[in-house]
Parts: C-alpha cells; structure tokens; sequence
C-alpha cells in the first residue's frame, strides 16, 4: 500500500477526489483520520500529482522527537548551537524546500514549537537554532492529526491560530468499519504482497476467514488488517486462509505467577517481571503506541524509551500462538466454499 490506494467505496471515493483537488492547488493540507487510516499514504499521493513533485518529500513524526531536539528537527541548527552539533544541520522544512514537509501528528507538539510553526507558516522562512539570520523557504505543508484539534484548540493545548493555518484544504480518512466493502479488495492487495515478498503462492481464503474479517471493528484500521494478514499467513495451511488463522482482538495469556523468591536477585527479578507485565498492559492498551503509553504512564517519551530499554521489550506487539483445533473438524465446513479475494 506504498504506492497505491486501495478502495472502491463512496467514502474512499470523497478522499480520491479531495486529493485530486488538493494537489492541484499550492494551500495548506491537514489530513485527519485515526491511527492507521494511512494518513501519510494520501500525503505521499498528494505530492506526487501536486507541481512540486519533482521536489523533495520530507517527513517527521512529531511523537517520535526526542524532547528538547523538535526545534533543531523541524527548523534546523547551526554549529556550536548547542552541545554536540558540531556542524550545521538543515531542518525539515529547509530540507524540504521546493517540495513538500510532511508533519505528522502535529498535536504532539509543544506550545513553543507551535509557535514556531505558526511563524514558519506566516513569513515563510525559518530560523535555525543558533542563525543570525532568516532563510526563506519554498514549501507546501501537509500535516496529519488523529485528536480532535477542535477540543484541544478549546482546552488551550493546541493554538487556534495554528489551527486555521493549517486546516485550509482538509481530508478526513475513514476508519476501515466505516468502509467494510473495501476489505475485499485491501486483502487481496496485501497477500499479493506478501507473496511477493515471501515468494510464495498467494493463498485462497475461505468464506468464514472473509466474514471475519469483515464484521470485526478493526481498531488499528489498514495498518492492523496488513499485519493481521501477515500473522495469518504463518500459520496458512494447504494454500487456504480460515477464519482460525486469524486472532483478531485477542490479547496473549497472561505470564504465569512468579513463585516467592528466596533470594534478593530473586526480589529483583520478580520486580522487573511484575513492571514489564505492566508496561506491556499499558502498551497494549495504547494500541502500542509509544507517545500514548508515555502519556497514560505520566513520563516523558524519553523517559518512556530508556524504560523500554531496560525491559527489552521489543518495538512490535508480540503475537499469540494460534489455537490448535481439530482440522478434521475445522476444515470441512469451510471447505465446501473457498472465495478468491
């Protein structure tokens, strides 16, 4: 789903037509959709039927900054600025000129760095962290966002003046349930994909596998249909894709109980167990998203990371093993009607 865009129904229609219609035009875009919906997709599309499109496409996920480094990330830094920047470094929108930045999840963003942002907007230009001076800059910004800014905007979290900078063309991605007849197609797309990239033959699917996946509520959107097609794939059997295959809303067991140690690396190691359960109960529930997992938890994302570092939890959602079930049994029904996706 790299190059393309998958879909037929009337909402991805509307989208289809709101990129045509934005590309055509040098304004502001703001992409809004929920974690998943494949926000820098349309950002991607819109840039290259856009007239910048012989130009660069930079992008930086705001959530994904280190705190403290978003100035130097987005405007640029000059040498000596700071400790460690030994030399000067163009910022995403100097890197961009010409073309397009691309800003994701802009609403993770700080009051200043708003701010700033708002400015860039406003003179077009920016100033790198330690610069004397002003560089003008040629730029279409496209930024995306899954929160309501509205209520942020109303709160005082997010600027009001930001806001209507940056919502001057909007696109608003449907979730995967609110286009459900799209699934068809998007499965077919994805196991043509990874069969390519396993170099296998593409399985079949089987009416109950579709029907699964078309009635489930897919929180994660496209992102969570790819990787759930993925995991299935594993544990594909005979060429056929069955409803079995796919574990879909299911958390992993939880760890068994830890006996009373009796030692004091015991205590410790008991300790370190009881935090990674937690903090992978927290994850799992921010639908592994990292900068929420920080938030829900009360630390800053830095702090966050060092934590997962120390827990050597790993950076995606482990899978549960599938549940064996008699293929005898399993198989028949479902084998009376295969569907080619």
């Amino acid at each position: 789903m790299q190059d393309e865009i998958i879909g037929a129904s009337a909402p991805m229609r509307r989208v289809a037509d709101l990129i045509e219609r934005a590309a055509s035009r040098d304004l502001t875009v703001l992409i809004r959709g929920e974690t998943g919906t494949g926000k820098e997709l349309v950002a991607r599309a819109i840039h290259a039927r856009s007239s910048r499109r012989s130009g660069p496409f930079t992008s930086e996920a705001c959530g994904a900054i280190p705190e403290g480094l978003a100035e130097s990330e987005l405007f640029g830094h000059e040498a000596g600025a700071f400790t460690g920047a030994r030399g000067r470094r163009a910022g995403l929108f100097e890197r961009a000129s010409g073309g397009t930045p691309f800003v994701d999840e802009v609403a993770d963003l700080s009051g200043p760095m708003q701010a700033r942002l708002l400015r860039v907007l406003q003179e077009r230009e920016v100033r790198p962290l330690g610069s004397d001076g002003p560089i003008p800059i040629d730029v279409r910004l496209i930024a995306t966002s899954r929160h309501d800014l509205e209520g942020l905007a109303r709160s005082g979290s997010f600027r009001r003046d930001l806001l209507y900078r940056l919502a001057v063309v909007e696109i608003q991605l449907p979730a995967l349930r609110e286009r459900a007849e799209d699934i068809p197609l998007l499965a077919r797309h994805f196991l043509a994909k990874i069969a390519q990239e396993e170099k296998v033959p593409a399985p079949l699917m089987s009416e109950a596998a579709l029907d699964r996946l078309t009635t489930y509520d897919w929180p994660g959107n496209v992102r969570e249909l790819e990787n759930a097609l993925r995991v299935a794939s594993l544990f594909c059997t005979e060429g056929i894709l069955r409803a079995e295959n796919f574990r879909l809303g299911e958390r992993a067991p939880a760890a068994p109980a830890v006996p009373r140690p009796h030692s004091y690396q015991g205590l410790l190691d008991e300790f370190m167990d009881r935090e990674k359960a937690y903090v992978e109960g927290v994850l799992a529930s921010e639908r592994w998203n990292k900068a929420g997992a920080a938030r829900a938890l009360g630390i800053s994302r830095y702090a966050f990371y060092r934590v997962l570092r120390r827990l050597g939890i790993a950076e995606a959602e482990p899978v549960a093993p599938p549940v064996r079930r008699s293929t005898r049994t399993s198989h028949g029904s479902e084998e009376r009607r295969l569907v080619r996706v």
